[in-house]
């Protein structure tokens, strides 16, 4: 557990002075943030904070991810940190776009679904290839999921899911980057207890990557993650839960992710079927900002939430 620490630690400082100059180039060549029409108009300030900072994140995690791990000699993570580096190029290409056109709309919501399922496919293929279906256990294993086919499908929407929820949860300075950094370290101690060390290795190197970061991003934040980051970690959230065999935890330890993605879901439902809107505004933590509650005492209130669905689910992991 103790080299688990220093390889956590060793990532915050890396990542601290690989951030600065990103950072830096961010600033000099005016990579700034645009800002949504439909978003609370206290947002409107943030328009041109530099964004793309996630680039930084995937720097580090890639690079420590290669040296700390024999990737060479392994399919399964070859395959994982490909999937992780093909949605960080999704991420990049979409906030690329947007900054260019001067507007909030990147790729379609087409194109970004359809790379999305290419790269996740990928990494569902090559665990399909190797078996790793077979160790399901409890209610996969009762529904049936371990057939080759099923197996493949679920992964793939698994990681799908994980990616788009956790980038709908990037709204609020430093958010998403809190919150990953929780759920990471959270499934980083479960590796450790079943002895996954690999995993627990790229669980580590991830939080310590984005809590780093929060140097930089929490609130007022000095830059933005973007998409290229908040796809790229929620892939690979989902890559860490699926290899460990814990893909229900994902539910629990990434509870807020999985409210933010609800949310949403409820209110297009509630609005096309009765035209009625549950919320004043989706994702979740967009809704406490129109009530009244500042910015600051919501990503707080988000990370105690986070904090004790980790705590949880930590402890009830065997069970699931």
């Amino acid at each position: 557990m103790f080299n688990l620490v220093l390889v956590f630690l060793f990532t915050v400082l890396v990542a601290f002075f690989v951030s600065l100059p990103v950072i830096w180039a961010l600033k000099v060549f005016r990579i700034g943030q645009v800002i949504r029409e439909e978003c609370p108009a206290s947002h409107r300030k943030k328009a041109g904070t530099p964004t793309m900072g996630g680039v930084a994140i995937i720097l580090v995690v890639t690079l420590l991810v290669l040296i700390l791990i024999n990737v060479d000699l392994s399919i399964k993570y070859a395959s994982l940190l490909f999937m992780f580096l093909g949605f960080a190029v999704l991420g990049f290409t979409d906030d690329y776009l947007k900054i260019r056109k001067r507007q909030n709309r990147g790729l379609s919501g087409l194109q970004k679904i359809i790379m999305q399922i290419i790269f996740a496919s990928v990494f569902a293929g090559v665990l399909v290839y190797l078996g790793h279906a077979e160790g399901l256990t409890g209610l996969l294993k009762f529904f049936r999921l371990d057939a080759p086919y099923l197996y493949f499908v679920f992964v793939a929407f698994v990681i799908i899911g994980s990616s788009n929820a956790v980038n709908l949860t990037d709204g609020l300075d430093g958010l998403a980057a809190g919150t990953l950094a929780i759920a990471f370290i959270a499934f980083g101690l479960i590796a450790f207890r079943l002895q996954h060390v690999n995993e627990a290795i790229i669980a580590f190197v991830a939080a310590g990557a984005v809590f780093s970061f929060l140097k930089f991003n929490f609130y007022p934040a000095e830059v933005f993650m973007g998409d290229v980051g908040s796809l790229a970690l929620g892939a690979l959230l989902a890559g860490v839960a699926i290899l460990l065999h814990e893909e229900l935890l994902l539910v629990v330890i990434g509870g807020v992710f999985v409210a933010e993605a609800s949310s949403v879901i409820l209110q297009v439902s509630s609005f096309k079927l009765f035209k009625h809107r549950i919320f004043r505004m989706t994702p979740l933590h967009h809704h406490f900002e129109l009530v009244g509650v500042s910015e600051r005492t919501i990503v707080l209130s988000f990370y105690l939430a986070a904090f004790l669905l980790a705590v949880i689910g930590f402890f009830v992991y065997r069970f699931i």
